[in-house]
């Protein structure tokens, strides 16, 4: 599958994933709600949900004395890891059958999935997993320091920490007349999850405020029909070797922004 890079005229229909929770209408984050059902595609619960924290085969560690002091040797030492990350990183190949066209515009913090399906078209918004104050990359520890720690506990942190890795997901199905169906997923390497699910209407006028009525919420729906939209959003390609697939990719994608990001830092300050 050929990768398709957006021009910067479209840059600005990349927009980062609303939450379509009714909490997050309101104004509060986007939550990741959990309740087990059959399949690796399965709903969520409102009851004992938690913000999303994710994290990314980028190992997080802190800095000791990188650049203390030194502004742009510090930019320097950044860009250079993370450089070094990206010369180390083995991207995962393309699954067979991956079924979607990539877009993907340098500077932009999503990449866009899209395709044809039968008479409707599928647009996925992928974000990119966040991780809090940007990512870390591996650097030298400070000599005589993490002697003592185990090997073992090491592998042990970074099994629990790609556990909770995932990507949020904006996928939105519309034919060519009529209303769209557009899903907020979270996708774990092992389970797809389904936060909220709206029936969006074509009807907005101008000047005229609306007020459509926006459904139950997603675990309130039978489940039956929660069962139903699970297997209707993987007929349609959302399944887990494709999100497992561009978690990786938007791992990669993140770093290389972060490299250009502190690159227009690095010139600004030095101007």
């Amino acid at each position: 599958m050929a990768f398709i890079s957006v021009t910067a005229a479209s840059a600005a229909a990349f927009l980062l994933l609303p939450a379509a929770s009714s909490a997050a209408r309101a104004g509060s984050p986007l939550l990741l709600q959990r309740r087990p059902l059959a399949g690796p595609l399965r709903a969520a619960q409102g009851s004992s949900s938690g913000a999303v924290v994710m994290e990314s085969k980028v190992k997080a560690k802190k800095k000791k004395g990188s650049g203390a002091g030194n502004l742009p040797g510090a930019i320097d030492l950044e860009i250079r890891e993370a450089q070094e990350y990206l010369s180390s990183d083995e991207q995962e190949p393309v699954p067979e059958n991956f079924p979607f066209e990539i877009l993907d515009e340098e500077g932009m913090s999503v990449a866009i999935l899209k395709r044809d399906y039968k008479d409707e078209k599928i647009e996925v918004i992928v974000s990119m997993p966040n991780l809090e104050g940007g990512p870390e990359f591996d650097d030298e520890e400070e000599e005589g320091e993490g002697k003592n720690s185990s090997k073992d506990d090491e592998d042990e942190d970074e099994d629990e920490s790609a556990g909770d890795s995932s990507v949020s997901l904006k996928v939105t199905v519309s034919k060519e007349s009529g209303p769209k169906l557009e899903f907020t997923c979270t996708a774990f390497r092992e389970e797809i999850t389904i936060d909220d699910m709206l029936i969006v209407e074509n009807t907005a006028t101008e000047g005229e405020e609306k007020f459509p009525y926006e459904g139950p919420e997603f675990t309130e729906l039978p489940v039956n029909v929660q069962k139903g939209l699970f297997k209707y959003l993987e007929q349609r390609g959302i399944t887990l070797p494709t999100t497992n697939y561009m978690h990786d990719y938007m791992v990669t994608k993140q770093t290389k922004e972060y490299v250009g990001w502190m690159t227009k830092l690095k010139d600004f300050v030095r101007q």
